[in-house]
Protein backbone atom coordinates (compact mmCIF):
# COMPACT_ATOMS: atom_id res chain seq x y z
CA UNK A 1 0.00 0.00 0.00
CA UNK A 2 1.91 2.92 -1.40
CA UNK A 3 2.41 5.62 1.70
CA UNK A 4 1.38 3.38 4.45
CA UNK A 5 2.78 3.56 7.50
CA UNK A 6 4.54 -0.11 8.62
CA UNK A 7 3.22 -1.53 11.90
CA UNK A 8 6.48 -3.53 13.44
CA UNK A 9 4.64 -6.33 15.97
CA UNK A 10 6.02 -8.26 17.86
CA UNK A 11 5.72 -12.16 18.00
CA UNK A 12 6.25 -14.21 21.06
CA UNK A 13 9.34 -16.23 20.01
CA UNK A 14 8.18 -19.33 22.09
CA UNK A 15 4.55 -20.61 20.96
CA UNK A 16 1.53 -20.22 22.97
CA UNK A 17 -1.07 -21.91 20.60
CA UNK A 18 -3.67 -21.22 19.57
CA UNK A 19 -3.48 -17.35 20.95
CA UNK A 20 0.03 -16.18 19.62
CA UNK A 21 2.56 -17.97 17.32
CA UNK A 22 6.45 -17.12 16.61
CA UNK A 23 5.12 -16.73 12.07
CA UNK A 24 1.86 -14.49 13.20
CA UNK A 25 -0.29 -17.47 12.86
CA UNK A 26 -2.03 -17.38 16.04
CA UNK A 27 -5.78 -15.63 16.84
CA UNK A 28 -4.23 -12.74 18.04
CA UNK A 29 -1.73 -12.39 15.72
CA UNK A 30 -3.93 -12.83 12.92
CA UNK A 31 -6.71 -10.63 14.65
CA UNK A 32 -4.13 -7.48 14.97
CA UNK A 33 -2.62 -7.89 11.12
CA UNK A 34 -6.23 -8.20 9.55
CA UNK A 35 -7.11 -5.00 12.01
CA UNK A 36 -3.83 -3.26 10.97
CA UNK A 37 -4.56 -3.65 7.27
CA UNK A 38 -8.20 -2.45 7.47
CA UNK A 39 -7.19 0.96 9.03
CA UNK A 40 -4.41 1.31 6.35
CA UNK A 41 -1.08 0.10 7.81
CA UNK A 42 1.16 -2.69 7.03
CA UNK A 43 2.04 -5.54 9.72
CA UNK A 44 5.28 -6.50 9.72
CA UNK A 45 6.20 -9.30 12.83
CA UNK A 46 8.88 -10.05 14.43
CA UNK A 47 9.74 -13.30 17.01
CA UNK A 48 11.35 -12.02 19.60
CA UNK A 49 10.75 -12.64 23.38
CA UNK A 50 8.69 -11.23 25.68
CA UNK A 51 11.54 -9.75 27.77
CA UNK A 52 13.03 -8.38 24.46
CA UNK A 53 9.64 -7.10 22.71
CA UNK A 54 8.91 -4.98 25.87
CA UNK A 55 12.24 -3.34 25.99
CA UNK A 56 12.18 -2.83 22.31
CA UNK A 57 8.18 -1.47 22.16
CA UNK A 58 9.79 1.30 25.22
CA UNK A 59 12.83 2.06 23.11
CA UNK A 60 10.80 2.79 20.13
CA UNK A 61 12.33 0.34 18.07
CA UNK A 62 8.99 -2.04 17.50
CA UNK A 63 5.40 -0.45 17.58
CA UNK A 64 3.18 -2.43 19.33
CA UNK A 65 2.35 -6.06 20.55
CA UNK A 66 -1.09 -7.78 19.85
CA UNK A 67 -2.19 -9.28 23.74
CA UNK A 68 -1.19 -7.81 26.70
CA UNK A 69 -3.82 -7.60 29.98
CA UNK A 70 -4.53 -4.15 30.90
CA UNK A 71 -1.39 -3.38 33.75
CA UNK A 72 -0.44 0.06 32.92
CA UNK A 73 1.62 -0.27 36.54
CA UNK A 74 3.27 -2.63 34.63
CA UNK A 75 3.65 -1.29 31.06
CA UNK A 76 3.67 2.75 31.77
CA UNK A 77 5.09 3.20 28.48
CA UNK A 78 2.09 1.76 26.14
CA UNK A 79 -1.16 3.02 25.03
CA UNK A 80 -3.98 1.35 25.25
CA UNK A 81 -7.30 1.11 23.45
CA UNK A 82 -8.91 3.63 26.03
CA UNK A 83 -12.84 5.11 26.03
CA UNK A 84 -13.54 8.06 28.51
CA UNK A 85 -10.45 7.76 30.55
CA UNK A 86 -10.73 4.08 31.08
CA UNK A 87 -10.04 1.04 29.00
CA UNK A 88 -12.04 0.02 26.46
CA UNK A 89 -13.12 -3.97 26.73
CA UNK A 90 -15.22 -3.59 23.14
CA UNK A 91 -11.87 -3.04 21.85
CA UNK A 92 -9.53 -6.07 23.45
CA UNK A 93 -7.97 -8.56 21.01
CA UNK A 94 -9.59 -11.69 22.60
CA UNK A 95 -10.35 -13.12 26.30
CA UNK A 96 -8.24 -15.97 27.77
CA UNK A 97 -8.84 -18.15 30.71
CA UNK A 98 -5.67 -19.14 33.12
CA UNK A 99 -5.88 -22.04 34.43
CA UNK A 100 -4.53 -24.44 37.05
CA UNK A 101 -2.82 -28.05 35.50
CA UNK A 102 -1.24 -30.91 37.87
CA UNK A 103 -0.02 -34.25 37.29
CA UNK A 104 -3.13 -36.86 37.13
CA UNK A 105 -4.40 -37.72 40.07
CA UNK A 106 -2.39 -34.68 41.96
CA UNK A 107 -2.44 -32.73 44.93
CA UNK A 108 -2.80 -29.32 44.25
CA UNK A 109 -6.22 -28.01 43.68
CA UNK A 110 -7.91 -24.80 43.26
CA UNK A 111 -11.46 -24.17 44.32
CA UNK A 112 -12.05 -20.41 43.23
CA UNK A 113 -10.29 -18.72 46.35
CA UNK A 114 -7.92 -21.38 47.69
CA UNK A 115 -4.96 -23.12 46.48
CA UNK A 116 -4.47 -26.24 48.38
CA UNK A 117 -2.38 -29.36 48.25
CA UNK A 118 0.85 -27.71 47.35
CA UNK A 119 3.73 -28.35 48.41
CA UNK A 120 6.38 -26.93 45.68
CA UNK A 121 6.38 -23.93 43.24
CA UNK A 122 3.60 -23.37 41.10
CA UNK A 123 5.14 -22.99 37.86
CA UNK A 124 4.71 -20.06 35.60
CA UNK A 125 5.69 -18.73 32.62
CA UNK A 126 8.57 -16.36 32.20
CA UNK A 127 7.37 -13.15 32.48
CA UNK A 128 3.47 -13.51 33.45
CA UNK A 129 3.58 -10.87 35.82
CA UNK A 130 0.11 -10.94 36.49
CA UNK A 131 0.14 -14.48 37.68
CA UNK A 132 3.27 -14.50 39.56
CA UNK A 133 1.18 -11.68 41.84
CA UNK A 134 -1.94 -13.63 41.55
CA UNK A 135 0.49 -16.85 43.61
CA UNK A 136 2.19 -14.52 46.33
CA UNK A 137 -0.90 -12.95 46.87
CA UNK A 138 -2.17 -16.29 47.90
CA UNK A 139 1.32 -17.08 50.04
CA UNK A 140 2.03 -19.93 47.08
CA UNK A 141 5.45 -20.32 46.12
CA UNK A 142 6.27 -19.78 42.39
CA UNK A 143 9.02 -20.28 39.75
CA UNK A 144 8.86 -18.55 36.67
CA UNK A 145 11.45 -19.55 34.66
CA UNK A 146 10.00 -21.51 32.08
CA UNK A 147 9.71 -20.38 29.10
CA UNK A 148 6.21 -21.70 28.63
CA UNK A 149 3.48 -23.71 29.35
CA UNK A 150 4.87 -26.97 27.65
CA UNK A 151 8.37 -26.81 29.18
CA UNK A 152 6.24 -26.22 32.58
CA UNK A 153 4.54 -29.14 32.19
CA UNK A 154 7.56 -31.34 31.24
CA UNK A 155 9.36 -29.59 34.59
CA UNK A 156 6.37 -30.53 36.75
CA UNK A 157 6.03 -34.05 35.29
CA UNK A 158 9.71 -34.11 36.47
CA UNK A 159 9.13 -33.52 39.51
CA UNK A 160 10.12 -29.58 39.98
CA UNK A 161 6.80 -28.52 40.38
CA UNK A 162 3.39 -29.16 42.47
CA UNK A 163 1.17 -27.86 39.36
CA UNK A 164 1.73 -25.50 36.56
CA UNK A 165 -0.43 -22.30 35.25
CA UNK A 166 -1.45 -21.03 31.36
CA UNK A 167 -3.77 -20.34 29.17
CA UNK A 168 -6.49 -23.01 29.14
CA UNK A 169 -6.94 -23.30 24.82
CA UNK A 170 -3.17 -24.01 24.85
CA UNK A 171 -3.11 -26.63 27.41
CA UNK A 172 -6.12 -28.41 25.92
CA UNK A 173 -3.83 -28.38 22.82
CA UNK A 174 -0.82 -29.81 24.55
CA UNK A 175 -2.97 -32.62 26.59
CA UNK A 176 -3.51 -33.99 23.19
CA UNK A 177 -0.02 -34.80 22.51
CA UNK A 178 1.73 -37.85 23.64
CA UNK A 179 3.90 -36.39 25.91
CA UNK A 180 0.89 -35.49 28.09
CA UNK A 181 -2.05 -37.64 27.35
CA UNK A 182 -3.32 -39.20 30.29
CA UNK A 183 -0.65 -37.82 32.57
CA UNK A 184 -1.68 -34.20 33.06
CA UNK A 185 -5.10 -32.87 33.85
CA UNK A 186 -6.59 -29.68 33.81
CA UNK A 187 -8.58 -28.10 36.32
CA UNK A 188 -11.85 -26.87 35.78
CA UNK A 189 -12.36 -23.44 37.67
CA UNK A 190 -10.22 -20.66 36.61
CA UNK A 191 -7.76 -18.60 38.23
CA UNK A 192 -8.74 -15.20 35.96
CA UNK A 193 -10.42 -14.76 32.64
CA UNK A 194 -8.44 -11.69 31.51
CA UNK A 195 -9.11 -9.56 28.46
CA UNK A 196 -6.08 -8.79 26.51
CA UNK A 197 -5.55 -5.78 24.15
CA UNK A 198 -3.35 -4.73 21.30
CA UNK A 199 -1.14 -1.91 22.55
CA UNK A 200 1.55 0.02 20.97
CA UNK A 201 4.60 2.61 22.28
CA UNK A 202 3.57 6.27 23.08
CA UNK A 203 5.85 7.26 20.19
CA UNK A 204 3.76 5.42 17.76
CA UNK A 205 0.24 6.58 19.05
CA UNK A 206 1.62 10.18 18.56
CA UNK A 207 2.10 10.14 14.65
CA UNK A 208 -0.39 7.01 13.88
CA UNK A 209 -3.11 8.27 16.34
CA UNK A 210 -5.95 8.21 14.03
CA UNK A 211 -4.82 4.75 12.29
CA UNK A 212 -4.17 3.37 15.65
CA UNK A 213 -7.53 4.43 17.08
CA UNK A 214 -9.27 2.79 13.55
CA UNK A 215 -7.20 -0.40 14.18
CA UNK A 216 -8.65 -1.12 17.57
CA UNK A 217 -11.71 -0.39 16.10
CA UNK A 218 -11.18 -2.99 14.11
CA UNK A 219 -9.97 -5.57 16.19
CA UNK A 220 -12.86 -4.96 18.48
CA UNK A 221 -15.55 -6.27 16.11
CA UNK A 222 -13.58 -8.80 14.82
CA UNK A 223 -13.48 -9.98 18.89
CA UNK A 224 -17.13 -9.28 19.24
CA UNK A 225 -17.98 -11.15 15.62
CA UNK A 226 -16.07 -14.18 16.82
CA UNK A 227 -17.66 -14.62 20.34
CA UNK A 228 -20.72 -14.57 18.85
CA UNK A 229 -20.13 -17.20 16.12
CA UNK A 230 -19.64 -19.20 19.49
CA UNK A 231 -22.68 -18.80 21.26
Amino acid sequence: MAGAADLRLCADINPRSPYMMPDGSGIADRRVAAAAREAGLVPKVFPVSLARCAAEVKAGLMHGFPMVPYAPVMFPFVVYPMRDGAIDMRRATLTARQVLFRPKGGSANWDGVRMTGVRRAVLVNAGSLPMIATLKSLNVPSDANGKSLQVNLVKMLAGRGEAAIGFEGEGALLLDQPAFKGKVEMLPVPLHETAYFMVVSESYYATQRDAVENMWDAVGRLHQAAKAQKK
